[in-house]
């Protein structure tokens, strides 16, 4: 171990610490919303880095093959767990006996041209080129999951170029012969690029993982506000902010609404109580979710009240959806309620009528939606009234 660090040590040490501050923000943002379990392995990525690197920096142990082996578990760790974060918040993952099986053949590399043959070369290829490689791997296997996010493209990016970095870097280390002693090693072109590229990259990615994950957190935040917490569908106010963007989108035309109540609800929460209208409010809810595609907008506006708004749909095609949805809840039992009674629900339907506002066409759906509960309940009515056709059978579970 050296005496004391020298300044040349303090100035290289900003590069871990700024890491550590970075390891610091995604503990932090973790703290505030447990559900975002990836960035546990994202702080504990960039704390892996920070502590192979104050280690190779500062020379602990000053015994070389000792020092190179200990970073290099580091090294190794904080580009895995970063991998592994990555692909987690995209929903993906790597097995375990992936990450065993890099780890042992890296770090195995690592002994063996320490321990048994010394070679820097050799040593510095391995580090290098399979976390390049790791990273690229993790870019390609994340690109599937963009969704057309600025923010995630942004990262693809970042993480392309990262990668691209370690296969652009290592080959400097034939213009410069390396040597093994930490002195000599330290004024090679190779290491301090390799501090530079380091430096930059690195905030670049934290910074960019940082903002992936407060929009993450915003995220999670406004569908909580616009989430219907019962149903999982959307409130009236998001419904009303998803219609107006489908309104103004003039390729959404043909547009129709679909507005539901469920009959009788009152009577099902007084005679079996609210748990089972709850049941029966959960059970519509997930027959509509099943129902919309991606374009569809569905919520729950109203007590018992839902509407489901379909883009590229004219009346007939919304009479259809409208039909079959409710013969799907007539058919469905309730372990809450007798097996007897059969739950069924009014529909309206109203076409959207260019220039009138979102509320117009609702108040229209509604409208309809009353003269289908004073027709007798369990059926659809539709703009002119008393206007049927045959409901085909659709694939709807």
């Amino acid at each position: 171990m050296p005496a004391q660090i020298t300044l040349n040590q303090l100035v290289q040490l900003i590069i871990p610490g700024i890491t550590a501050v970075f390891s610091l923000g995604f503990a932090c943002a973790w703290l505030y919303d447990r559900r975002l379990r990836y960035l546990r392995f994202l702080a504990a990525s960039f704390v892996a880095f920070a502590l192979g690197s104050a280690v190779q920096i500062c020379h602990l142990p000053d015994e070389w093959r000792l020092n190179a082996l200990i970073s290099a578990t580091f090294y190794v760790l904080s580009i895995q767990l970063l991998a592994e974060g990555v692909l987690r918040r995209a929903g993906l993952h790597l097995r375990l006996a992936t990450h065993a099986s890099m780890f042992a053949l890296v770090l195995g590399g690592m002994y063996y041209f320490s321990f048994v043959t010394s070679n820097l070369l050799v040593r510095v290829y391995i580090l290098n080129l399979s976390a390049g490689l790791l990273m690229v791997f993790t870019a390609v296997r994340f690109r599937k999951r963009c969704n057309g996010r600025t923010v995630n493209h942004v990262l693809l990016w970042v993480l392309l170029i990262f990668g691209a970095s370690f296969f652009i870097r290592t080959p400097l280390t034939t213009i410069q012969p390396l040597p093994h002693s930490a002195a000599p090693f330290a004024r090679t072109i190779f290491w301090v690029l390799l501090q530079l590229s380091l430096a930059l990259m690195g905030a670049v990615l934290g910074l960019v993982l940082l903002a992936a994950a407060m929009s993450d957190v915003i995220d999670r935040l406004t569908l909580e506000r616009d989430l219907d917490s019962l149903t999982e569908t959307l409130n009236r106010r998001a419904f009303e902010r998803m219609a107006g963007r489908r309104v103004a989108d003039k390729r959404s035309y043909p547009l129709a609404l679909i507005a539901f109540d469920i009959d009788n609800f009152k009577s099902i929460n007084d005679r079996y109580g609210h748990a089972a209208g709850d049941a029966v409010l959960r059970q519509f809810a997930a027959i509509l979710r099943a129902a919309v595609r991606e374009k569809d907008v569905v919520a729950r506006i109203g007590g018992e009240e839902f509407v489901l708004l379909l883009p590229g749909a004219d009346d007939k095609f919304a009479y259809q959806i409208a039909e079959r949805l409710r013969t799907v809840l007539e058919s469905s039992r309730f372990n809450e309620i007798e097996a007897t009674l059969c739950v069924t629900t009014s529909a309206g339907v109203a076409r959207y009528r260019p220039g009138e506002a979102v509320g117009e066409l609702l108040a229209r759906a509604d409208h309809l939606l009353y003269a289908a509960k004073r027709a007798g309940r369990n059926r659809v009515v539709t703009e002119p009234l008393g206007q049927t056709w045959d409901a085909p059978e659709l694939d709807i579970v």
